[in-house]
């Protein structure tokens, strides 16, 4: 599914309608892996996003974020239209940030739940 075949209010409305999963999903990067949620492997194919869960991969190998059980992932836009993805633990401690130069990412915030090495958004909790 390509994000220009789709609105942002539809990328929008069908985020929102994901509630616990039915099956999951194998992201890889190298020797890494994360599972992915229905939400999340919606996310990864319809707003091609598949160099965001390299990203949060990539960051597991990083002994002090592969530790924290419980992962939250944010990509955000800024006003100059940069972006920003952070990574916090489950009490709002920044674990890491990084600056994006660019994405055309469909709407300007998500939040990625990562929960014992499976990313879910947060209404698939």
């Amino acid at each position: 599914m390509n994000t220009s075949k789709i609105s942002v209010e539809e990328f929008r409305e069908n985020l929102n309608s994901f509630q616990g999963t039915n099956y999951y999903y194998s992201h890889k990067l190298g020797n890494q892996n994360i599972i992915l949620t229905d939400g999340c492997e919606y996310v990864r194919n319809a707003a091609e996003a598949y160099w965001l869960f390299d990203a949060i991969i990539s960051y597991q190998l990083s002994r002090y974020v592969r530790q924290q059980f419980f992962q939250v992932w944010k990509l955000l836009q800024q006003k100059d239209e940069t972006w920003k993805l952070i990574c916090e633990d489950g009490n709002k401690k920044v674990l890491v940030e990084q600056n994006i130069l660019y994405s055309d990412f469909p709407i300007p915030e998500i939040t990625i739940w990562l929960v014992d090495g499976v990313a879910m958004l947060p209404s698939e909790y």
